[in-house]
């Protein structure tokens, strides 16, 4: 049994990818930045689980703690299920992981109903 609305979500975040990939320069994160968050091991991965009017309600995806922003400290079009890396207190959109966690979800419910 087919579900269109898995297909829909991947269609969606495929879409997604297209139009708000995040240059480095767009989300105000330095190459510099970066290097040394990697070497300090202090990147934070975040999915948006949630908008309560204007405030973001975020989920660290290594503790499960819960985290809630002004939505205008995200990336520009953000959307619920999208994954963030959190960098110097700046917050930019990984495309890649919010698809690859669509289609992990995707596969488990195609799994679980067939």
């Amino acid at each position: 049994m087919p579900f269109n609305f898995l297909e829909k979500i991947q269609e969606v975040a495929k879409k997604t990818i297209e139009e708000n990939k995040i240059k480095l320069e767009n989300a105000n994160i330095s190459q510099e930045e970066i290097e040394l968050a990697q070497k300090l091991d202090a990147i934070e991965e975040f999915s948006i689980d949630r908008f309560e009017g204007e405030v973001a309600v975020l989920e660290n995806r290594k503790t499960g703690s819960i985290t809630k922003i002004e939505k205008d400290a995200l990336p520009e079009n953000s959307k619920e299920g999208d994954i963030l890396k959190k960098i110097n207190g700046k917050y930019s959109l990984d495309a890649e992981k919010t698809v690859e966690e669509s289609n992990r979800i995707k596969d488990k419910m195609n799994d679980l109903w067939n």
